[in-house]
């Protein structure tokens, strides 16, 4: 792995975006975000308000064709995606897709985010992804998506 794991404390918009889903999966995303920072290089995060999903992507620029890793968040799991998913060595098969390039990985609990193979996946994404040749400052870009928002309902 890399020398050093990466600094980037959790940014109060990402549990603003988090509060209407269910206790549960926001524990599991903050605890996958966490893993994911923890084992990564000094990289960029995007963390996203969209109409459908919230969620944080990882890249060395800020361009979002860059990012490498995306973890975005739905009623009752976290994908873990990798933009170049395709093209990793994934020989127990468990990236899911159809596309040319991108897969993920459904997570329904926390104690997902040490398993080795998830870890070794993501070294790879990181490793082939598009570098920056300066210096990178860890940091947190947010983007909040106009339009309305499809997000879990309360329970009754």
């Amino acid at each position: 792995m890399h020398p050093k794991t990466m600094t980037l404390p959790e940014p109060p918009e990402y549990l603003q975006f988090l509060a209407p889903y269910p206790v549960e999966t926001k524990v599991l995303a903050q605890d996958l975000r966490r893993k994911v920072v923890e084992l990564l290089p000094d990289c960029i995060e995007t963390l996203w308000d969209a109409t459908n999903t919230v969620g944080s992507s990882f890249g060395f620029t800020e361009r979002n064709a860059d990012h490498f890793i995306h973890l975005p968040v739905y009623t009752k799991y976290v994908n873990i995606g990798f933009s170049n998913g395709a093209l990793l060595d994934d020989p127990e098969s468990r990236l899911k897709g159809t596309g040319t390039r991108i897969r993920h990985i459904r997570l329904d609990r926390a104690k997902d985010r040490d398993d080795p193979y998830l870890h070794s996946l993501i070294r790879q994404a990181w490793e082939t992804a598009v570098q920056c040749a300066d210096t990178i400052t860890p940091q947190t870009l947010i983007r909040i998506m106009d339009g309305p928002k499809r997000r879990p309902k309360p329970s009754a």
